[in-house]
């Protein structure tokens, strides 16, 4: 049985759809199932804006049915046409036969090649365009590369409202639409960002220039809780983790087989508290990688390590550096750590690719053979407090 809907305002709908059972929304690790939101507005011209993804249609359409008959719809706004956005178009425009989509000129060129031997009935509207739904209006801006090219928002200026596509958004499912009314939501906005955002940091900062000065009191995201209260704290959040996320803190990530590299780990992260800076240690073998990639990206310095296989790093920490990559580290520390047997290698590569990835500053790697002995733990201790000393600087 189909929720109610939500109404935000007065006439502005949350009709999306509940996916309480997903688990890995491209990569990104979601526990706690997602939402795909989409939003009904009723006016002299009813308009839809964005779909949800495939096998949500019917749910879809059965909120809008419990406000209005989903044919008198006259505008489906494609903001973003990623599958998760825009599967739902078809059945729309069959429940919806003389609705027009209102897209950018890229986001119509991508449906066509998203939808071969479909035909759209497509209007496109310019970057700061107006479109006139009665006694409210939709403005249009284009901010590509906030996540994908042809992206854009909408804003309803007599509301202060803004539909944020992917910005601002997470996945989380509850039953509940405000992001007020639930506790959690910060690990899943920050997993999230880092994962689905920070790659084009550049991009959403320059989003934020074209919005600056533009009175929102509510924020609706494509996926997640709405954001009604807080403006100003979500807002800032954003801008710090899209300009320097950077905080007074590390974390340790490791893999291991024989518990050799997980000892220096422990001893390493001991090392950076005993200098008092905040430092995290996770297991990269239990622990979904996305996770870890939200906490690498608030931490100042990020130290890998692992233990050599054959000649590289044991797979687990190898696996998770594509996603320290995607966070664009360049105002970071880093430094590698790991022990090996016969031959070593695993350290070498991982402080290769830190200076690959425009580390601000990489230590030398430190390195143990076979099992650590009590002095090789100390000299582990005493690399996190190197570590940890360089992390208070970074803040003095």
């Amino acid at each position: 049985m189909t929720s109610e809907k939500v109404e935000i305002v007065k006439d502005v709908y949350w009709v999306g759809a509940i996916d309480w059972m997903l688990r890995d929304f491209h990569g990104l690790w979601t526990p706690k199932g997602g939402t795909y939101n989409a939003y009904l507005i009723i006016d002299e011209k009813i308009t839809l804006i964005d779909t949800v993804a495939p096998n949500f249609s019917a749910e879809l359409l059965d909120r809008i049915r419990t406000i209005i008959d989903p044919a008198k719809i006259d505008y489906l706004i494609c903001q973003h046409v990623e599958p998760d956005h825009s599967t739902a178009y078809a059945a729309m425009l069959e429940a919806a036969p003389n609705a027009k989509i209102i897209t950018s000129k890229r986001g119509a060129e991508y449906l066509q090649k998203s939808f071969p031997g479909m035909e759209f009935p497509i209007e496109i509207v310019d970057d700061g365009e107006t479109l006139s739904l009665g006694k409210r209006s939709l403005k249009f801006v284009q901010i590509p590369m906030v996540h994908w090219p042809e992206t854009m928002i909408s804003y309803m200026p007599e509301e202060q409202l803004v539909f944020s596509n992917d910005a601002f958004g997470m996945q989380i499912a509850t039953p509940y639409r405000f992001a007020d009314q639930i506790d959690d939501w910060y690990e899943p906005l920050r997993s999230y960002y880092s994962y689905i955002v920070r790659f084009n940091a550049a991009a959403v900062l320059k989003a934020f220039k074209k919005i600056e000065g533009v009175p929102i009191k509510i924020i609706c995201p494509s996926h997640g809780p709405i954001w009604r209260k807080n403006i100003q704290e979500i807002t800032d959040i954003y801008y710090r983790w899209s300009s320097s996320p950077e905080q007074e803190q590390a974390i340790v990530v490791y893999s291991t087989i024989w518990k050799s590299t997980e000892q220096m780990a422990h001893a390493i992260r001991e090392g950076i508290a005993s200098v008092g800076v905040a430092a995290e240690i996770y297991n990269l073998e239990d622990e979904q990688l996305s996770r870890v990639q939200g906490a690498a990206m608030e931490a100042k310095a990020v130290v890998v390590g692992a233990m050599t296989y054959n000649i590289d790093p044991y797979y687990p920490t190898a696996a998770f550096m594509p996603y320290l990559k995607h966070l664009r580290p360049t105002n970071k520390i880093g430094a590698a750590f790991g022990s090996y047997g016969w031959g070593g290698g695993a350290t070498k590569v991982l402080t290769g690719q830190l200076k690959d990835f425009k580390f601000e500053e990489v230590l030398d790697p430190l390195n143990v053979q076979f099992r650590p002995s009590e002095e090789d733990l100390k000299r582990c201790y005493e690399y996190g407090q190197e570590i940890g000393r360089k992390v208070k600087a970074a803040f003095s």
